[in-house]
């Protein structure tokens, strides 16, 4: 006797409802109806034990239509246990399901709660027909995360349409007001103006405030110094006059097209006879070549501290054009940490023509997330020196002459966008420009006497590689500092427990805390529960990994995580490294909070919050498994 089907309308209004939410809106439509239409729709009163351990064997699927689930440990009286609040759209047991076993967790209706029942039979029947539930049921964040990716796309390929192509008007391409002077200033007035803005022109107006000329680098070159002309001279003797202008309302095109014909590189902008900013060359070719490999060459071809700037703000307008096409978190993360490292190492180089400092052997260290190739859009200075010992010379005077050294070039990043370190961790402070027998002994105090200082310079100092110079020394302290971590094991339950005393902003019921105003910071309270957990068994395992992936990735065989466990961690740190790097895009277009990692999640949608409340799940899971492995 064949089962009794649900009527048509029914089917079409459940599928209605399941298509709001993830996996279901990604199915394709036969398969979503075949779902929807084995489905019973079953009520769960408030505090009704849904399923259990004692439940036995699982043989149905749990889809809620509306309310809300708690998924709790049994040992729930635990602090360290974990729970879960499961609300609209998501789904239960998954794994028990899938194993043909008990579930291990226990299911409890918050309120009021109606979910869809699916029976074994249906649910493998769907799964071997939809690739899309398939990969959701097996690798549930993974799935997510790839329909967050989705959006992502969208909303920035949205946004993208709403800016700057050729075709856009020359008003939505301004991004600063015009810097003007009288034209009766002097050249030297001009140039400290320049130099104080940080800008390659300026204006010159005369007494009505009409624009009579322009005053570029070029002109500085070309008029002034080759000219030998004396700086007291008035500027307007060597300006530019009668600069090519065009109205607000022209198309970008216009301009380059006005360029090319006359030769100019910089076109005034006016709305009606008003002066509203500066279009360059530069600005119009940066629409047309932005990409990694033409940063790269722009970063090494870089012969100032000034071009060198320049180019370190694009990595910024590079990892948007990424964003929008999708990147994963992983894969631009790497680029921008590879840009940045382009950027450190063409400062070196521009000092090194000051300093003569090549024959000292030195390494040059980045630490932190610099160190574990995990920089984002916004980041500070950490780095090191690390020189040799050789026998008959003058330590203290071959460190002077590389903290010198050092000095211009923290100045120097500082100028293009990489703040110097508030704790002063960089490589012009004495305390860590070291020889290699020094960096050896530093860690072995540390390591020995594990204060407070000493386990939060570990949590910086451990995570470090090379970015100019000997890597042989980096690898000498790297095997010094896996040997000697190896036989401390109290200095590893220390580190634990230091990295324990950040916890993820979970509630008692598994759903997200915020705290002042609401917010939480991605990366206090959540990359960074990631990042001390991976460093932490990686230093027990004896992996030299530096990045929290590979540390992960290398380390869970050998202390017996499972693929699925492995793959779950990455997965949510890629999700909260996505987030932050959403969250300082906005931030820089002159959106969100005045700290660049600090996000609201009721201003997350549906998904990403779900995804979000997964992944913090995720960080209190690995942190509770260190906390096992130390007794804590």
């Amino acid at each position: 006797m064949n089962e009794r089907q649900p009527p048509p309308l029914l089917t079409a209004a459940t599928a209605d409802v399941l298509r709001k939410h993830a996996p279901f809106d990604a199915m394709r439509e036969a398969d979503l109806v075949h779902l929807a239409a084995g489905l019973k729709l079953r009520y769960f009163a408030k505090d009704a034990v849904i399923l259990s351990p004692e439940s036995g064997r699982i043989d149905s699927l749990f889809i809620i239509q509306r309310g809300a689930v708690q998924a709790e440990e049994p040992s729930h009286v635990s602090i360290n246990a974990l729970a879960a609040t499961l609300t609209d759209g998501e789904v239960f047991p998954v794994g028990a399901l899938i194993a043909g076993r008990a579930t291990t967790l226990r299911y409890r209706a918050l309120r009021d709660t109606f979910c869809y029942v699916l029976d074994e039979a249906r649910f493998r029947e769907v799964m071997a027909s939809s690739p899309e539930f398939h990969a959701f049921c097996t690798r549930r964040l993974a799935a997510l995360l790839a329909a967050s990716t989705r959006g992502t796309r969208e909303a920035y390929s949205n946004r993208a349409a709403d800016e700057l192509t050729m075709a856009s008007p020359l008003r939505n391409a301004i991004r600063h007001a015009p810097v003007t002077l009288p034209e009766s200033a002097s050249v030297r007035q001009v140039l400290e103006l320049m130099k104080t803005k940080r800008i390659g022109s300026i204006v010159l107006a005369d007494g009505g405030g009409r624009a009579t000329g322009i005053f570029t680098q070029t002109d500085v070159l070309n008029r002034v110094a080759l000219a030998g002309q004396p700086l007291d001279r008035p500027v307007s003797e060597v300006m530019t006059r009668n600069p090519a202008t065009l109205s607000a309302a022209s198309a970008l095109s216009e301009a380059a097209q006005l360029m090319a014909r006359r030769g100019f590189r910089h076109v005034l902008v006016l709305d009606e006879d008003r002066l509203i900013g500066v279009i360059s060359e530069r600005d119009l070719f940066g629409l047309q070549r932005l990409s990694m490999q033409g940063l790269r060459k722009d970063i090494g071809r870089a012969e100032s501290v000034d071009a060198l700037a320049f180019a370190a703000r694009e990595v910024r307008e590079l990892g948007t054009a990424m964003l929008a096409q999708g990147v994963a978190a992983e894969q631009l993360t790497q680029f921008v940490s590879a840009l940045n490292d382009a950027v450190t190492e063409r400062a070196i180089e521009l000092a090194m023509r000051d300093h003569d400092v090549a024959a000292t052997g030195f390494c040059w260290m980045g630490l932190g997330s610099e160190g574990r190739g995990e920089q984002t859009l916004a980041t500070d200075q950490d780095n090191a020196i690390i020189f040799p010992d050789r026998e008959g010379e003058d330590r203290e005077a071959l460190r002077q002459r590389l903290l010198a050294f050092a000095d211009q070039v923290n100045r120097s990043l500082d100028a293009c966008g990489f703040p110097l370190c508030k704790g002063n961790i960089m490589a012009r402070n004495p305390d860590w420009c070291l020889s290699l027998q020094e960096w050896h002994a530093r860690f072995d105090d540390w390591i020995r006497n594990s204060d407070p200082e000493a386990l939060l310079n570990a949590s910086i100092f451990f995570d470090f590689r090379t970015l100019h110079g000997d890597a042989g020394l980096v690898e000498q302290l790297r095997e010094f500092l896996l040997a000697n971590v190896k036989d401390r094991p109290v200095f590893l339950r220390q580190m634990a427990s230091n990295a324990a005393q950040t916890r993820p902003p979970l509630g008692l019921f598994g759903d997200i805390v915020g705290g002042e105003g609401g917010t939480i910071d991605l990366k206090k309270q959540a990359a960074r529960v990631f990042v001390d957990c991976a460093r932490i068994l990686s230093l027990s395992a004896g992996v030299g990994a530096v990045s929290t992936v590979e540390r992960l990735r290398l380390t869970g065989p050998r202390i017996r995580m499972s693929d699925d466990d492995v793959a779950a961690a990455i997965d949510a740190f890629h999700f909260v490294q996505m987030l932050r790097l959403r969250a300082q895009d906005s931030l820089d277009r002159g959106a969100g909070a005045s700290e660049p990692n600090r996000i609201d999640p009721d201003t997350l949608n549906s998904l990403d919050r779900r995804i979000l409340k997964e992944s913090l799940r995720q960080a209190r899971k690995l942190q509770n498994r260190v906390g096992l492995d130390y007794q804590l």
